[in-house]
């Protein structure tokens, strides 16, 4: 894993064969993976991949080049064929600016013994993987069976151009899930994505799963329609994660795609609903700065229900004449992209919002979640792994899985309860930090057998 001064060489290495102004990045990631399946372990991995990319940007034009060679030789090669390629690309739309300051945004801590890093690879070892896996495995009685993974890995991000900026950072991180499940089909689903060590209890992980598949037997059949739900944080977090990639991009509202498109300024859902994209908030991803290399900043994406600010990469700042917001993606164009949501929580607890429905559906969380149209806001998934009635302010029972197509448009403005406690779970990149949540009127379209 290449540390500071070492990622910065190779950028220097880069960066004195180059003819035209460049950006250089450097993608390390090493990870060591337990899997196991049928309640035992079955696979451990450990991977490591270093990766260098030359961005050349020329007269309106910029060619992208990738190598793991890190020798001389490779680096080298890199720089003559994203020049070269230079030649036999059209002309692009706008010439972009070249990038000045801040001269360094840099995070390191995995030197220090008392690193989160270093508490990290101390409790998530391969031994320790081993065994709290095992731990969690043995909780389960007969005709249970479970599956997952338990990972650990170190990433580091460093990029630099030949105007002396230099960026750097390191993130380790631990990802756990894991599915139980009963011989007769029922299944519960837990997962956690951290930074911090003291955060993943991997045996109680496994005991909420166990705990919902033993919930989820015998499930009953209902019909299609409207209902109350309470969305679970995984459940919470996919939907907003969505609601990311096709609501909050600045590139979206010029192109009209957006649900957010003619509504900045406006109330969009109801005021009890804050979203912010927030890198600064402990419990998301510490990575200060966006795949351009530019300040990842905070932004209230929507401030009590009303649509606030967008997320931009440099190509949409230079088209609205602001200035980007650090959240692109990549030199490609896509738009800056929000990956760090955090939802603002409310008053309630899950037993509270349980307690006050009259006849509801409790989701754990959702399955292939697909974007029916952006700019209505319209999604649809199937329910999965811990889907449940509730009846009187009590679960009742397990329900058979539902798909639902509903516009967040309308769900988000029907939010009738928001939990105090907040759960970190995984999100695009990184994690998303969300509350349980109340819906009246949410609608299911379709039922399986």
């Amino acid at each position: 894993m290449l540390n500071k001064k070492e990622s910065y060489e190779i950028i220097d290495k880069v960066l004195r064969k180059c003819s035209y102004y460049t950006m250089v990045s450097i993608m390390c990631k090493e990870e060591g993976l337990t899997r196991f399946a049928n309640s035992e372990i079955h696979q451990n991995v450990y991977n490591a991949e270093d990766s260098v990319t030359v961005t050349v940007i020329h007269d309106k034009k910029i060619a992208t080049v990738t190598t793991n060679l890190l020798s001389e030789e490779g680096l080298a090669q890199a720089v003559k064929d994203a020049e070269e390629n230079l030649k036999f690309l059209p002309p692009g739309e706008v010439e972009l600016p070249e990038l000045t300051l801040p001269i360094e945004i840099a995070s390191e801590d995995y030197n220090c013994p008392l690193s989160e890093s270093s508490k990290l690879a101390e409790k998530f070892n391969i031994l320790n993987r081993a065994n709290l896996i095992k731990e969690g495995i043995d909780l389960l009685e007969e005709d249970y069976t479970s599956a997952g993974a338990l990972s650990l890995t170190a990433l580091v991000m460093c990029m630099g151009n030949n105007k002396n900026i230099r960026r750097y950072a390191r993130i380790d991180t631990v990802s756990f899930n894991t599915v139980v499940m009963h011989k007769d089909g029922a299944s519960g689903y837990a997962a956690y994505n951290t930074n911090k060590a003291e955060e993943l209890n991997v045996v109680k992980q496994f005991k909420d799963a166990y705990n919902k598949c033993k919930r989820g037997i015998n499930p009953i059949s209902i019909e299609p329609g409207s209902f109350d739900v309470i969305l679970e944080p995984l459940a919470v977090g996919n939907l907003l994660m969505y609601m990311s990639f096709i609501g909050f991009s600045a590139k979206d509202v010029r192109t009209g795609t957006s649900f957010l498109t003619g509504k900045l300024g406006e109330k969009v859902f109801g005021e009890n609903i804050t979203i912010r994209d927030d890198v600064e908030n402990e419990n998301t991803m510490p990575l200060y700065f966006d795949s351009e290399g530019y300040r990842r900043t905070r932004l209230n994406l929507i401030e009590k229900g009303v649509a606030k600010e967008l997320s931009y990469d440099v190509k949409s700042a230079l088209a609205d004449n602001v200035k980007p917001t650090g959240h692109s993606l990549g030199y490609s164009g896509q738009g800056g992209i929000p990956i760090n949501i955090v939802m603002e929580g409310g008053s309630d607890t899950v037993e509270e919002l349980i307690k006050s429905t009259k006849k509801g559906l409790l989701v754990s969380r959702f399955h292939y979640m697909n974007i029916v149209n952006p700019r209505q806001a319209i999604l649809t998934a199937l329910t999965r792994d811990g889907f449940f009635l509730i009846e009187d302010g009590e679960i009742k029972g397990a329900v058979k899985n539902m798909r639902f197509t509903e516009s967040m448009l309308h769900a988000f403005n029907k939010v009738t309860g928001i939990s105090g406690e907040r759960i970190k779970v995984p999100g695009a990149f990184g994690f998303n930090y969300v509350p349980t949540i109340k819906i009246e009127d949410f609608h299911f379209t379709g039922k399986t057998e």
